[in-house]
């Protein structure tokens, strides 16, 4: 496990960035026809979900 050492206001930008890029995911899941391609974007999904849950709660 790694640790990085972030200020409030760089801790605040970082989940305001995932959770932008959240959000154009959750477009990209839902205009994606090809089964494979979606599931891979499932995944970065979950990953960035978690990535952000963990940054909201380092707050």
């Amino acid at each position: 496990m790694s640790t990085i050492d972030l200020s409030p206001e760089e801790l605040a930008q970082a989940r305001e960035i995932l959770e932008g890029c959240l959000g154009d995911l959750r477009a990209e899941i839902s205009d994606t026809d090809s089964s494979s391609f979606k599931e891979q974007l499932r995944d970065r999904k979950a990953l960035l979900e978690s990535v952000i849950e963990k940054l909201t709660a380092a707050e």
